[in-house]
């Protein structure tokens, strides 16, 4: 076998489970890493053995003849996006109908200031923790310790609805990536029960999906072609183009309806303008700060900083540079996105996806409602 100059490698054990756990490698960069897997092997008093050609790594128990764990290098072929099916599309909406239907948390976690919902890989950290950073300094509280969601010490002025308020003189806003479901946009319901002001943040969908791929294709295994296809039902992927769809379907039916409860902005509005953008959102929530506030708040996004308050807890790495890794969509990866957005994006947001605008737009000039608590 003759490697190419790009080299995957990949782990197999005796049990069957396979994954990938090195991307992108020259063929010298591969037998390295195999080499450096045999040496820790071998201190584990395995048997190990490389191939004649290099390019196979196989372990295993001096008392067993099969292998416990193998070891590959091939080359990384970039695939092909497959267009969805019909199956896909009918197991996609039976997908949406169950959890737009029974989903109902919204409906239960309603008492706050403002309710602040971000798409995946739309800036949630970033933001959170920028809005954050300006309560602090208007109420004269210790911010976070660290902006990584997993983080306990995160969510000490913005958390999860489930988690008890901290301050109470300080307004209560929660953050999740819920979307709401069918209830939340009947007229009924919400004159006959208090809900909390909204704000939602989307970002542009081939950068969340280059974004999502990036810093999970370790753990999918898969060419970004196949992960552009996605998964209909979103049991595959933490985020793909499917989950995403029903996210800004959802929130751009509940936005239409409710356009003075919901504000909807942008994730590049927040790189454009981050003072304005968080003013922006605040005084949705009905929360005036002193323009010192919203200027510290605005400095704690300075990735520098935030480097320095990433918590050594947390394996995951939910800061990176922008346009990290070398991701990029095909011809046919683009094709792929473009007939499943075509086929159920109801909602553009004023991206620029087709030829021309669909669903809810983002109004700058709807006047926000005063918060009801």
């Amino acid at each position: 076998m003759t490697l190419a100059k790009k080299i995957c490698i990949s782990k197999e054990t005796s049990t069957g489970l396979k994954e990938i756990i090195a991307h992108d490698k020259t063929p010298e960069q591969a037998k390295v890493i195999l080499a450096e897997i045999k040496e820790r092997h071998a201190h584990e008093n395995m048997l190990c053995e490389i191939s004649g050609d290099g390019h196979t790594l196989t372990c295993s128990d001096p008392s067993s003849s099969s292998f416990k764990v193998k070891y590959s290098a091939t080359q990384a072929t970039p695939g092909t996006s497959r267009a969805p099916s019909k199956i896909d599309n009918l197991r996609f909406l039976a997908h949406c109908l169950n959890r737009d239907c029974f989903a109902l948390s919204m409906l239960k976690y309603r008492r706050f200031k403002g309710y602040l919902s971000t798409g995946q890989h739309s800036g949630t950290h970033w933001i959170k923790w920028m809005l954050s950073h300006a309560l602090a300094h208007e109420y004269n509280v210790e911010p976070p310790k660290f902006f990584d969601n997993g983080s306990e010490a995160s969510n000490v002025l913005i958390g999860h609805p489930k988690h008890a308020q901290t301050y109470h003189h300080v307004p209560r806003i929660v953050s999740t990536h819920s979307s709401p479901p069918y209830p939340l946009q009947w007229r009924w319901l919400r004159h006959s029960m208090e809900f909390p002001p909204y704000v939602v943040v989307v970002r542009d969908i081939r950068k969340v999906l280059i974004s999502n791929f990036e810093k999970w294709k370790e753990r999918y295994g898969v060419s970004f072609s196949e992960y552009v296809a996605g998964d209909p039902t979103s049991n595959k992927y933490i985020c793909d183009v499917w989950w995403y769809i029903r996210y800004m379907n959802r929130w751009g039916a509940v936005a239409s309806k409710f356009p003075a409860e919901t504000l909807v902005i942008r994730y590049e509005d927040f790189q454009a303008n981050r003072i304005e953008s968080l003013k922006k959102v605040l005084g949705h929530f009905g929360i005036t700060l002193s323009d010192a506030a919203l200027a510290a708040g605005a400095a704690a996004g300075e990735k520098d900083f935030m480097a320095a308050h990433q918590d050594p807890g947390i394996p995951d790495r939910a800061l990176r540079k922008d346009g990290s890794g070398e991701t990029k969509f095909s011809d046919a990866d683009s094709e792929c996105l473009a007939e499943i957005l075509d086929t159920h994006l109801k909602h553009d947001f004023g991206y620029e996806y087709f030829s021309s605008p669909r669903g809810f737009q983002i109004n700058k000039d709807v006047k926000p409602l005063k918060s009801a608590i």
